[in-house]
């Protein structure tokens, strides 16, 4: 009898964690407090049907136009898309400890159109598992300010720094570079940065129509 006991009490844990991760793919936070919700996009996400996706609520879209120095094979056809669709939409470049900084602003100027009506780009700040790198923080601020440089010039104004918690841990970044800053935290919101947050990817993996794959699901600051 125990033994039945215990079984059933695992199929119905199961059961409400089956729930919670399928509940989790649909979860946005409360427009009533965050009107201006958005998504991030590349090609690992597959088609974009730009229409649909404005129509089940996105305001804007961050494309991801490179990661280090390897152009988004879907640069061109997000940014379109979401440009016909008429959703605000901003560039976004992966930055790489891997990968030689004058390299990776080469692959993002000569990638991302300067557009006057574009939403601030954003240079992405995280760790990912084909680079071990780990150089010194005063190392990391030269690169990072290498970047933002020549790139800030190419867009006519300042990026938005988007910062994993991770890195944030390892180079305090958010303290030394004065940016407009997009946390990253699921579910709750962050609080490791050193400023303000300006955006908040809420969701890393939310499904919506017009999208293949989930995709990460961001906030504006009211």
């Amino acid at each position: 009898m125990r033994f039945r006991l215990i079984l059933v009490a695992l199929a119905v844990l199961a059961l409400v964690a089956l729930f919670a991760w399928q509940w989790s793919f649909g979860w946005t936070p409360e427009p009533a407090r965050f009107p201006v919700q958005g998504l991030t996009v590349s090609a690992i996400d597959g088609s974009v049907d730009w229409p649909t996706v404005r129509a089940r609520g996105a305001d804007f879209a961050y494309v991801t136009a490179s990661q280090g120095t390897q152009r988004d094979a879907a640069f061109e056809t997000n940014w379109n898309g979401a440009h016909v669709a008429g959703l605000r939409h901003g560039a976004l470049h992966a930055f790489s400890l891997c990968e030689p900084t004058a390299d990776q602003v080469t692959t993002y100027l000569t990638t991302v159109p300067r557009e006057a009506d574009a939403l601030p780009a954003t240079l992405s700040l995280d760790f990912s598992p084909d680079c071990t790198a780990r150089p010194t923080r005063a190392q990391v601020m030269t690169a990072i300010r290498g970047f933002l440089g020549p790139a800030e010039y190419h867009d006519g104004r300042p990026m938005m720094l988007r910062i994993s918690p991770a890195f944030e841990d390892a180079y305090r970044v958010s303290a030394a570079i004065v940016r407009p800053l997009w946390g990253t935290r699921r579910f709750f919101e962050p609080d490791y940065l050193a400023r303000p947050w300006r955006m908040w990817q809420a969701n890393p993996a939310r499904r919506i129509d017009g999208v293949e794959r989930p995709v990460a699901w961001s906030v504006a600051a009211q």
